[in-house]
């Protein structure tokens, strides 16, 4: 089981050019990435491929972008988005394209639902002969809100589509995460480890942002996802340290990756 650090929020979503990623991920010791397919990411996968080859990291799974799956009138977009994604996996050898059901907020839930499942019957079978899994991330107020919505509307369609289970989503719902792993099991895609103040990942009740303490119960939580059938790979995804003026606090946000992958390879170790 892989530890990766996640290209969206430590890479797109603070500005960092895809190289920097590549070298944040190296430098903090873990083994791969989520690498997001957004243009900047995507203008050369050859050459990034190697690099992270040469880097001696991995793409445990591809983060698609833009976020249109669930989006009525966005279909044509959606199925030529999987097309280029299934290409980079083929380039990155990334066996999970995860992605994330949002809607925007004046589309009907219903009509999201609909839009989502006509999309996922179209390119499902493309992903299945290339050998990959589609995983769909699940989070209050998108198309698939909680892990039992998203199991329930996703078991229909096979092994080719499963869940992306983000241990902050099913926290802050309220849901437990021991009854989540054990109900979702094989279903699951890709794993997330995320703080339940959607800070870095540490021991139950220890320190996260500003003090706060993370809640999320890691190990039985990941436990019970292996004992249910999960053999993935754990991607850290949690917002990143800032400064005092709510910059990318560049030297805390690697220490903070150091701790997050120490600790997630301690969690792996105990299972």
């Amino acid at each position: 089981m892989r530890v990766a650090v996640d290209g969206v929020y430590f890479g797109t979503n603070v500005g960092r050019l895809p190289d920097d990623v590549i070298k944040l991920a190296a430098g903090v010791g873990a083994d791969g990435l989520n690498w997001p397919l957004h243009p900047h990411y995507h203008a050369d996968p050859a050459r990034f491929a190697k690099k992270i080859a040469d880097f001696g990291l991995a793409v445990v799974s591809l983060g698609l972008m833009p976020h249109i799956s669930a989006v009525p009138g966005s279909e044509f977009d959606f199925r030529e988005l999987v097309k280029r994604a299934l290409d980079a996996a083929h380039i990155f050898g990334a066996p999970v394209l995860d992605l994330w059901t949002w809607h925007p907020p004046d589309v009907d839930k219903a009509a999201a639902q609909t839009t989502l499942a006509h999309n996922i019957e179209a390119v499902a079978p493309m992903v299945a002969d290339a050998g990959c899994v589609l995983s769909f991330e699940f989070e209050p107020d998108t198309t698939l809100e909680r892990y039992d919505e998203a199991l329930t509307f996703l078991a229909p369609f096979g092994p080719t589509v499963r869940i992306t289970a983000d241990t902050y989503h099913i926290f802050r719902v309220g849901d437990d995460l021991l009854a989540a792993a054990m109900a979702l099991g094989p279903r699951i895609g890709i794993i997330h480890f995320s703080g339940s103040h959607r800070g870095e990942p540490c021991s139950e009740g220890s320190g996260g942002p500003e003090g706060s303490p993370d809640h999320c119960e890691y190990e039985p939580f990941l436990r019970a996802a292996v004992k249910a059938g999960y053999a993935g790979d754990v991607v850290l995804q949690y917002k990143p340290p800032v400064d005092a003026e709510g910059r990318p606090d560049e030297e805390e946000t690697a220490a903070s990756l150091k701790r997050a992958v120490a600790f997630a390879r301690t969690t792996i170790a105990s299972l």
